[in-house]
């Protein structure tokens, strides 16, 4: 079949196709994307040049080795030094040029720059971005109003599904709350570019500008932070799949971001572990580290 034609097919029932959609069972395929913050080209095991390096025999991260062995793996790729401008350009599909998040966004109408002598850095849209329905004058300063991507896959009968990490919104604009932009279901995404902890006995961070909310049920429990959202990840698959209905999960994962707290069910293995690129053992906060990385592809893998 030629290619054009397939591909027009395959998204016609997402477009909408009168009898012939009726005429056919519904095939749009459930996504997940699943993203992690702050991860290095090397911090895994799975080697994106051309032979693997001493930074990539560091890791372990089988499950991303087998999704790369069974799918399609990208080695030339662009994202933004900086958490928003990403995942702006990710739900808008924008570049940071044309958004205008060109640095992280937390608190509302603060900028996040530091300060220079040298240079006089341009305006910015430091509120993150909007929903493209809103009118209150708290979403229109320094922001960018978008139909997201999520929105869209809801207005044609997706089910939606956040996790994690949002950081596309200042606190107290429409935008900081995934449940504006197309989300069904919020799991832990706010305001916040990083956990205040990612341990659940210190109820991740709670009372700190960084808190994770959402996730009471599991404060004072010994858990990690990338596990509860897991967990929470995967209760939330059960409904659009009990009911056969197309789902979408962005699985946005705060791992492997600072701060670098003690995942206790993979760091003891990386103590003190021999590492070739430095040519000594690793310290305390490379051990802690790679247990990270370990624990984001535990969930992977889940």
């Amino acid at each position: 079949m030629d290619k054009k034609l397939w591909l027009s097919l395959a998204m016609a029932p997402l477009a909408g196709m009168g009898s012939l959609e009726a005429a056919q069972p519904d095939r749009r395929p459930n996504i997940i994307l699943f993203l992690v913050d702050d991860m290095g080209w090397q911090d895994t095991s799975v080697p994106f040049g051309n032979q693997p390096t001493a930074s990539n025999n560091k890791f372990e991260t089988p499950n991303m080795e087998r999704l790369a062995a069974q799918g399609v793996k990208f080695t030339q790729a662009y994202a933004c030094s900086i958490s928003s401008p990403s995942r702006c350009s990710l739900f808008s599909g924008m570049n940071a040029a044309r958004h205008r998040v060109t640095n992280w966004t937390l608190n509302y109408d603060q900028k996040t720059d530091a300060s220079s002598d040298v240079i006089q850095l341009p305006e910015w849209n430091y509120n993150g971005i909007q929903p493209a329905h809103t009118t209150l004058t708290a979403d229109l300063k320094n922001s960018t109003r978008i139909t997201s991507f999520p929105q869209i896959l809801h207005q044609n009968g997706y089910y939606t599904i956040h996790c994690g990490k949002a950081h596309f919104g200042a606190k107290g604009t429409s935008g900081a709350d995934p449940s504006t932009m197309g989300f069904d279901v919020n799991i832990g995404g706010g305001a916040n570019g990083a956990p205040g902890s990612y341990l659940g006995t210190r109820n991740f961070g709670q009372g700190s500008p960084f808190e994770v909310l959402g996730l009471e049920k599991y404060h004072g429990q010994n858990i990690f932070l990338t596990e509860a959202l897991t967990r929470e990840a995967i209760e939330a698959l059960k409904q659009p799949i009990s009911r056969q209905q197309p789902f979408y999960l962005y699985m946005s994962h705060y791992a492997v971001h600072s701060p670098y707290d003690d995942d206790a069910r993979f760091s003891d293995y990386y103590r003190n572990r021999y590492d070739t690129q430095l040519d000594a053992p690793l310290n305390e906060n490379e051990a802690r580290y790679a247990a990270l990385v370990e624990g984001m592809d535990k969930s992977l893998g889940d």
